[in-house]
Formats: structure tokens, sequence, C-alpha cells
């Protein structure tokens, strides 16, 4: 197989513009977090700053990729190398490759707003689907167009891709290759798929971002002491810093981390219901446990 890469100068130069604003962002909100009053500002504050690392996370896994697109072809196959991702298509399937600039025009593409971040998925009214795996401006871009998908690329020299391309097209195959979509085995996991999974997670993970945020907006009212225990009668028999206004939210945490990995595990098995049950217990306790916060921060 002969080999094409690409030039991913701009899509790493733009990667890393972002990934530096957000490192300035996560320094001015600690820095206000860590400075002003702890208030529900702070709760804010510290949301913003977990957002701005998942999107770093997200950035540099793309980049790495971006910097890693190449593409390989022989009279039998194109492959589309992204990443950890192989994109396998027949060349008796290929219809033709034509310019990405001639489609622009009605063009729907809806990856990351960033030069040369041309990774997701597009569509255009002449030819359906797009898969863009490409780093280069659109008018740098090749279309491969196949009757079930369409393929956007752009190697670094067109003109010698083409020439090649076209050559091993004109001889036709010499044996039949079957279309795959590869990936690392934890990428092909249902788990990602499952929107039931989601929803009972992400109920879990919001009631205990309201835990929190109770706490930190009832803290500034709160005295130098709050009642941590009632007796059986109900008259508080223990006391503590008005910072244990937290416990409540943090033991919430960790609780739903082991209950999650531990029903991860379980999904890993097969066992999908018990998995369902398990997070959806876990968005119980997040409530059992705001109206333990409740009853500490509204109880002077």
């Amino acid at each position: 197989m002969i080999v094409f890469n690409t030039n991913p100068r701009r899509a790493i130069i733009a990667g890393a513009v972002v990934i530096v604003a957000l490192l300035i962002g996560i320094a001015v909100a600690g820095a206000l977090a860590i400075k002003l009053p702890t208030t529900i500002f702070t709760h804010i504050l510290i949301t913003l700053i977990l957002v701005m690392l998942g999107a770093m996370a997200w950035l540099a896994y793309n980049m790495v990729a971006l910097a890693n697109i190449s593409y390989a072809l022989d009279r039998n196959a194109f492959v589309i190398r992204w990443g950890s991702v192989r994109e396998i298509v027949p060349m008796g399937d290929v219809q033709r490759v034509i310019a990405a600039s001639n489609i622009a025009d009605g063009l729907k593409y809806t990856g990351a707003p960033l030069p040369g971040w041309w990774i997701g998925r597009g569509s255009h009214p002449a030819l359906g689907e797009i898969r863009f795996c490409s780093n280069a401006p659109l008018n740098r871009q090749l279309i491969v167009v196949t009757p079930d998908m369409n393929y956007a690329i752009s190697p670094a020299d067109i003109d010698k891709f083409l020439e090649a391309f076209r050559a091993r097209f004109d001889m036709g195959p010499t044996q039949a290759v079957q279309a795959a979509h590869l990936m690392p085995r934890i990428m092909t996991w249902p788990f990602w798929g499952d929107r039931l999974a989601h929803t009972l997670i992400l109920i879990a993970i919001g009631l205990n971002a309201v835990l929190f945020a109770v706490g930190f907006a009832r803290y500034p009212a709160l005295p130098p002491q709050v009642v941590l225990h009632f007796d059986a009668t109900g008259t508080p028999d223990r006391f503590g810093p008005s910072n244990q206004v937290f416990g409540p939210a943090i033991i919430a945490f960790e609780l739903f981390i082991i209950n999650f990995l531990i029903a991860l595990g379980v999904y890993a098995r097969g066992e999908k219901l018990a998995a369902y049950l398990a997070w959806g217990g876990s968005a119980i306790v997040q409530l059992l446990f705001l109206f333990a916060m409740i009853t500490v921060a509204f109880t002077a």
C-alpha cells in the first residue's frame, strides 16, 4: 500500500490556542473561587472549571487524532487512519473522487468550528452523508464517493494522491474487500449508546450538583457551629464547624463514584438490569443525602 500523510499544523495550532485559553480560564476561575467569599458563585466557578477540564481532555484527544490522519491505498482498498480508528473502503465500491469545494453550497457540517478540525459527520443534498477525516480547509479536501458513505479527506499532496488513486481505480481490484469501520474495543462498547444508562447516571450527577449548590448557597448565612446530629427526641446532640455543611454532598459523591464503578463492572458482564438498578439506586441515595443536606444547612 502507498501511504499519504496530511498537514495537521493548522488544526494543532487551533486546538493549542483553545487549550491555552481554557488554561487561563481555569486559572482565573480557580483564583476567584479561592479569594472570593464562599457562596453559590463559588459553586458556579467550580462547575465551570470541571467543564473546562473536560473540554481540554476532549481537545487533547482529538488533537492527537488530527495529527495522525493518513490515507493508504492499493488496488483493493482505500484505508483512512484517524488516530486509533481505521476506515476500510473497498476500491470496488468507489464511484468517483471530487473536490470538496464543488459541494460547498448546501454542505452541512456538525463538527467543531475550529480551523482544520474537519472531523465528524456532514451531509449534502446531492451526495448524502459525509464522514469527515480531514485537517485542512474545505478547498484542500477531496470527497471519495461510494454508494453507502462519502469520505472527506485532505492528503497533503493532492495531485500525487489523485494520480495514484486514479491509476489503481482504473486497474480495478484483484480481490473483494469487506468494508469496515474499525475502532478500539472500548469504543464499540454498547454502554456509549445506552441512553437509559446515561439518563440514570446524569440524574445522579445532577442531584449531587444540587447537593453542593445547596451547601454553597446556604454557607454564607450559617453560624460558626451547625447541628450535625439529633437524638431520638429530635434534640441536637452534636455540633460542628459550618464547613461540615458540605459533608453530606462529599459523602454522597464518594458513594456515587463507588456505585458507578461497581455498576460499570456489572454492565460489562452483560447484566444490564442490575447495572440500571444500581445507577437508579445511586440517584435515590443522592436524593436522601439532599434531605440530610437541607437539614444541616437550615438548622442553625
